[in-house]
């Protein structure tokens, strides 16, 4: 079983999202571990009487932390018979990181390298708070930033093949990453082997405009391959990813793969599309083409020659069009294009966002009209995604149907 502690004020009183821990307990869960716990608890926790852990074998423990706690190191060193100890790689990491910022290592910083004995260092390049896990008699504690981005990429790419490693039984399992089918939709199409009778399990987990498939069975069971297979082949037009990584992750690894740029031009996503894309690895920017952010009429009229197309209005199928055509005109190094357009409106509380996007080259251009509900983070994201999708089916050159409207 899992346990996901987040040690933070900050979270405590609602002024930052917890989606760290949500993130961390739904790739625990797509590799068959069983979530016990999710709580958010303060920074002055003691942790000896609000925590009360015993040791019963096989459990896993994350501690999420806005920084180094030293009662924590301690608490779990004192779990663990160890004692504290100066890791020199985080040691290494923290000063690294400070001469970077032209800064000294602080009070805090010294709490950061001081780890158990017996701890494995999972060191943080990009921030100053580090982590750590430690196994002890079959249980695993693990300490993380409670940062998105510096702790995803810690967990994946070293915190869940160590917890995978430490598993006695195993398992495989295969990830579709799908977008633009409903959860009921995907149900409708793959019912037949929902249903199947060869101990594959295929659990579904639903965003906006987004599915995860997740099929696990044992490591023993020789009818994964056949289900997975025809999974692929009823969702094929909707299926983005065959493995468990960001849509954005996938469009890096096509663009570096063709060896071609991208250029994007930003009207409610306001620069989001290509800071998202710059993040996926140090490299990124070198298939990312000059972009622009235009978020009013003047600044579209100014930049592009759209003057006749706009005058009517610039959240439109016609101007999003333009803008993406005479964008490829100006701009030589771009092999293709994501223009976006969009304008939000809020009845009753409920915030709907219409957006047009432009995908495309200089042979074609497709413009998709769409309509997303939530929050206005959250109709970012969506417009975000689907311009990928869009992107990627291209790039595969895989024709496609969606619940959307294709202008």
């Amino acid at each position: 079983m899992v346990s996901i502690y987040t040690i933070s004020d900050k979270s405590l009183m609602g002024k930052e999202l917890n989606i760290l821990s949500s993130y961390l307990s739904e790739s625990l869960f797509k590799n068959n571990f069983r979530i016990d716990k999710q709580c958010i608890l303060s920074n002055n926790i003691d942790f000896n009487s609000q925590l009360n852990i015993a040791l019963k074998g096989n459990d896993i423990y994350i501690f999420l932390v806005d920084k180094a706690s030293l009662a924590l190191n301690q608490y779990i060193a004192t779990l663990c018979d160890s004692a504290l100890i100066d890791n020199p790689y985080l040691k290494n990491a923290l000063f690294d990181y400070n001469k970077k910022h032209n800064q000294v290592p602080t009070k805090d910083d010294e709490n950061e390298w001081k780890i158990p004995s017996i701890a494995r260092a999972v060191v943080n390049p990009r921030g100053s708070v580090q982590g750590y896990i430690v196994t002890y008699k079959s249980d695993i504690f693990c300490v993380l930033p409670n940062n998105y981005i510096d702790a995803r990429d810690m967990f994946d790419d070293v915190v869940l093949d160590f917890i995978l490693s430490n598993q006695k039984k195993k398992y495989k399992s295969y990830t579709f990453k799908t977008f633009g089918l409903s959860e009921n939709g995907i149900i409708q199409a793959i019912y037949s082997e929902i249903k199947n009778k060869f101990k594959v399990s295929i659990n579904l987990f639903a965003k906006p405009f987004e599915v995860d498939i997740v099929l696990k069975a044992g490591a023993e069971n020789e009818h994964l391959e056949d289900v997975a297979k025809n999974v692929l082949l009823k969702l094929d037009k909707f299926i983005y990813a065959v493995e468990d990584v960001p849509i954005e992750k996938v469009l890096y690894e096509l663009l570096k793969m063709n060896d071609i740029k991208i250029g994007f031009v930003e009207d409610v996503t306001c620069g989001e599309l290509m800071s998202r894309l710059n993040r996926q690895a140090p490299d990124a920017k070198n298939y990312i083409a000059p972009s622009l952010v235009l978020t009013s009429k003047e600044d579209k009229k100014e930049k592009l020659n759209i003057q006749n197309d706009i005058d009517t209005g610039d959240v439109d199928a016609n101007v999003v069009y333009s803008i993406a055509v005479e964008y490829l005109k100006q701009n030589k190094s771009a092999n293709l294009v994501i223009a976006t357009v969009g304008t939000t409106t809020s009845v009753n509380n409920l915030t709907s966002g219409l957006s047009y996007i432009a995908v495309g080259d200089r042979n074609e251009i497709h413009v998709y009209k769409n309509i997303f509900k939530g929050s206005h983070e959250e109709i970012v994201d969506c417009i975000c995604t689907a311009s990928y999708f869009y992107l990627i089916k291209k790039l595969k050159k895989n024709d496609f149907h969606f619940e959307q409207i294709t202008v």
